[in-house]
């Protein structure tokens, strides 16, 4: 690119005595610049000096050389001079060797390439396509894992709330044991963001179905066309069993809460722990191998908004992935049974202690 550091005119470059050059250069439009043409370097250099043109360009014994002044407010990038200058010297030689139009666009062509994987389950395409469509489900999840999260961790810690605030606990667990409120509660939930999703996964798919001929569906369809069906699935397995996760959490912590003006004192660590996957995965993307990140990709609550990323890009590999969903649905099951304990003892708690304090009190015993 060429260009002034105002607006006052387009920059201006001189060609030393050499017409077809300028001919070239004005006709083919290669530069964002006005072309003009000097007899000699000496007069090239004398109007440079008195800021009636930005440089001057001269070809001597087959190399160029571009001379521009220091007090000008005029940029010459190098990239696009050399480019415009390639061009213009592949033509010459194609001329030179009498090849046509045709020849030269020919020679001109990339080649072509298709990149496969190879499972046991047979070929599937591989490469930047793949890469593509696995990021976009990777980033796809972790927003949805985030969008979840901001409605259902909000839902079942109010609910909880106006129970233990408006004394209906008394009553529930009167008729029923605190296990079985807990566990069902989760349940419930649980349940309820599955529809949630199932019903998008429907509405899209009738979305395609019924937009079948339109552009922008088609391309959609190509790119997702690229997902690895193994990625897809450890992408869904680690959705399911994060938001689990995340909803036993906030059932642990809501049981601490008193009334609803401690609710989004309550949730608000939770959200900003789903947070820190999504971050180090932006963070990561420059660094992928840094040893901190690697770490966070194993780590339960944060895997979920990580590993898939890394996994889309290729920086992790399937294995590593299914440790970190193992592990995963390790702490589940261990935040689960933790969770059943803290639930019991403190549902019926009306402490005026900070919700943090009671939590790791709870932790000590």
């Amino acid at each position: 690119m060429i260009a002034k550091t105002n607006d006052e005119s387009t920059a201006r470059l001189a060609v030393v005595d050499n017409t077809a050059l300028v001919q070239t250069l004005k006709s083919g439009k290669l530069l964002d610049a006005k072309i003009s043409e000097v007899t000699n370097i000496e007069v090239a250099k004398k109007k440079v000096m008195a800021d009636k043109i930005d440089g001057y360009l001269a070809k001597t014994d087959g190399e160029y050389t571009l001379v521009t002044s220091t007090d000008g407010t005029t940029k010459f990038s190098e990239a696009t001079v050399k480019a415009a200058l390639s061009q213009i010297e592949m033509a010459d030689k194609a001329a030179h060797l009498k090849l046509s139009a045709e020849d030269l666009a020919s020679l001109q062509t990339p080649a072509a390439l298709t990149i496969k994987t190879l499972n046991d389950k047979g070929e599937s395409r591989g490469g930047d396509d793949k890469n593509a469509a696995n990021s976009i489900i990777s980033g796809g999840s972790t927003i949805i894992i985030v969008m979840l999260l901001m409605i259902y961790v909000s839902m079942i810690a109010q609910e909880i709330a106006n129970e233990k605030s408006n004394r209906i606990m008394e009553t529930l667990l009167a008729a029923t044991s605190a296990k079985v409120q807990y566990f069902g509660k989760i349940i419930g939930v649980s349940l309820l963001v599955l529809t949630h999703i199932l019903f998008y996964i429907i509405l899209g798919v009738g979305a395609s179905l019924a937009l079948k001929g339109n552009k922008m569906v088609k391309t959609v369809q190509d790119m997702l066309s690229g997902v690895d069906i193994n990625f897809l699935i450890f992408t869904m397995l680690m959705l399911v069993v994060a938001l689990l996760s995340y909803l036993v959490l906030t059932a642990i912590v809501a049981s601490l809460v008193n009334d609803q003006s401690q609710v989004q004192q309550a949730v608000a660590p939770i959200s900003y722990l789903a947070m820190i996957g999504y971050i180090a995965g932006i963070v990561g993307a420059s660094v992928p191998n840094n040893i901190v990140i690697k770490i966070l990709g194993y780590v339960p609550f944060v895997s979920p908004t990580l590993m898939p990323g890394r996994l889309a890009t290729e920086v992790a590999t399937m294995t590593d992935a299914y440790i970190a969903l193992v592990l995963q649905v390790i702490a589940l099951v261990v935040v689960a049974k933790f969770g059943e304990k803290v639930y019991a003892k403190n549902v019926l708690s009306y402490s005026d202690e900070k919700i943090f304090k009671q939590f790791v009190r709870n932790l000590k015993k």
